[in-house]
């Protein structure tokens, strides 16, 4: 792959990345006016998707980094972005846990919105990402 390819992966990964964030964050707002979910899911919500636009526009900026300078290493780069992802997610949900610790429903709503954004993101990381080594994989084949 060469540098304008992985500048345009890197946007394009960006872009769709913030317009999956966006649909999900417009579903909720939805299900809330609709009145299927809890208004107390606003705070979840934008905790929600703070973390998750902030973990993927660094996502993508690292794995840009990465695949210019060491494109052998991208499997482990897979590997240790998902755990660091793992990890600060965690860390995310900890800490909403102890500052709301009274409160078990604000905690069991920002659970069941972040985790569902945790999951989409997941699926949209492995799937978009396989797509793109796959296409590598092609290439160097041929």
């Amino acid at each position: 792959m060469d540098i304008r390819q992985i500048d345009e992966t890197s946007k394009r990964y960006c872009k769709h990345s913030l317009w999956l964030t966006a649909a999900l964050t417009f579903a909720v707002i939805i299900a809330v006016a609709v009145n299927w979910l809890d208004i107390s899911l606003i705070n979840a919500l934008a905790v929600s998707v703070l973390y998750t636009v902030v973990i993927n526009f660094a996502y993508g900026a690292l794995w840009k980094c990465v695949a210019r300078s060491a494109p052998g290493t991208m499997a482990k780069f897979y590997l240790a972005a998902s755990a660091i992802r793992l990890i600060t997610a965690a860390l995310v949900v900890v800490i909403f846990c102890v500052i709301s610790r009274n409160d078990k429903e604000a905690i069991l709503n920002f659970v069941f919105v972040f985790f569902a954004f945790y999951l989409v993101m997941l699926i949209f990381d492995s799937v978009f990402f396989a797509r793109i080594e796959k296409n590598n994989n092609l290439k160097i084949e041929k």
